[in-house]
């Protein structure tokens, strides 16, 4: 098993993560503690690592970081910043608002001992504190200069049909641009493509992005969106329970770099 290859999904069994464990080595559920079906440490046995999150500002004050950070389960190595800031149906935060409220963010990773995770942006097109992720960032990061940010986080939903043979340049031009923009090394927290017709159209994106994404130094990790999508047409991995369907079998079998290679870090 690689060590970039994850999973945003919110709703394991223990059966799902029988099957998704033999290739993927970490997931996050847009929370700061693990699903409810694979508590207290189910996932630990399989040698999958939780990644918890720091989802939005609602109340996020010293108190409430100090019972997330103690709530987080033991194991943890990283903390996520907030999900989509820049949409309002998200976390709903404007650059200013997210950079004053990071050292919240911060306290929890330092009393955990956490390397952090930027917050995670987003093309929005619509209901939006900025429509433009990389704008997002640079607001965010000159209200924040003193902050600590050790990845960026980021999400990309893309059309399937990309240039050329590669049904994932879309995706891969979004990446370059953050590379091209951000100097630290990347986390793709959410990716799928939202245009396509088929599972086997979603499946040809999912492998050439799958390639690129493992063999690009600088995208230290990657999550599927999503283990079942009712969002994001023919997107899902998981059938019934414990069931991988045709994209989950593309997804787990698809070849990983050994852990250490390629990994940005």
């Amino acid at each position: 098993m690689g060590c970039k290859r994850g999973l945003a999904y919110g709703y394991h069994s223990k059966a799902d993560m029988d099957v998704l464990s033999p290739a993927v080595s970490w997931w996050y559920n847009w929370a700061h503690v693990p699903d409810e079906g694979v508590r207290p440490d189910y996932y630990k046995t399989l040698g999958v690592e939780y990644v918890p999150m720091v989802w939005g500002g609602d109340n996020l004050d010293s108190a409430a970081a100090d019972r997330i950070a103690s709530e987080i389960p033991e194991g943890a190595r990283f903390l996520l910043g907030f999900n989509e800031p820049n949409f309002g149906a998200q976390a709903d935060l404007s650059a200013a608002e997210a950079a004053a409220l990071w050292p919240h963010v911060e306290a929890v990773a330092d009393a955990r001992g956490l390397a952090l995770v930027s917050p995670a942006v987003n093309f929005c097109g619509g209901d939006c504190q900025e429509t433009d992720p990389f704008k997002y960032l640079d607001d965010f990061f000159a209200a924040c200069s003193g902050c600590r940010v050790d990845y960026i986080g980021i999400h990309i939903y893309t059309g399937c049909k990309g240039e050329g043979d590669n049904q994932a340049q879309w995706l891969i031009n979004h990446v370059e641009t953050y590379k091209s923009r951000f100097d630290k090394p990347l986390w793709l927290t959410e990716f799928a493509c939202d245009s396509a017709g088929s599972l086997g159209e979603q499946k040809e994106f999912l492998v050439d992005a799958l390639a690129y994404l493992e063999n690009e130094p600088r995208v230290a990790r990657y999550a599927w969106f999503s283990g079942r999508a009712d969002n994001v047409r023919h997107a899902s991995l998981l059938g019934d329970d414990g069931e991988l369907n045709e994209l989950g079998q593309a997804y787990v079998s698809a070849p990983q770099q050994p852990c250490g290679a390629s990994t940005g870090r």
